[in-house]
């Protein structure tokens, strides 16, 4: 009897212990298995890479749920699926994580769905995302909103927007600034 009492009470520490993994400890588990993924990635070994970010995400890695929203939406390592991929963009989106919004904004667009697309981009826009300033440009430009559309234009030349600057040019051309 006074070993299974002991059993029991050293199960119940036990069981409290793993219950109570301080905050720190679980963000480091987390890091550790996005870091793991991101080395199976980098070595092209996707399928191991989705298995690891999977973790660090269902941990709360945002970093890692944005990839997690990648591999589906690409079919890397997992088979392509947009509802899931949506799902862990938006995930990754609410935790603040720019490029999650902005590619939560893309298939807001391409659904047809621009108003939530336009806050999405709004949103990774102000975070300084260069591609969320483009993006958001771009659609003001089919809104024909000239003047939104410039001034995104330039916020993601000054933020080294590959196609900014040319396409902030050819605008200002058209205006004939």
């Amino acid at each position: 009897m006074q070993k299974n009492q002991s059993f029991i009470v050293v199960f119940s520490l036990f069981v409290l212990g793993v219950l109570s993994v301080p905050p720190a400890f679980a963000d480091s588990r987390a890091n550790s298995w996005y870091r793991t993924g991101y080395h199976y990635s980098q070595a092209g070994h996707n399928k191991d890479a989705f298995v690891w970010m999977m973790r660090a995400a269902k941990a709360g890695h945002s970093s890692a749920q944005n990839n997690i929203g990648l591999s589906y939406l690409h079919g890397l390592g997992v088979s392509k699926d947009k509802n899931k991929a949506f799902e862990w963009f938006e995930k990754a989106a609410k935790q603040g994580l720019s490029y999650a919004q902005s590619e939560l904004a893309m298939l807001y667009y391409q659904q047809g769905k621009t108003k939530q697309a336009q806050q999405w981009w709004l949103t990774a826009a102000n975070a300084n995302d260069e591609y969320a300033q483009f993006n958001l440009a771009s659609l003001f430009l089919e809104k024909n909103n000239i003047k939104k559309a410039t001034y995104w234009f330039q916020r993601a030349k000054d933020n080294n927007h590959p196609q900014a600057p040319t396409a902030l040019d050819r605008l200002k051309r058209e205006q004939g600034e």
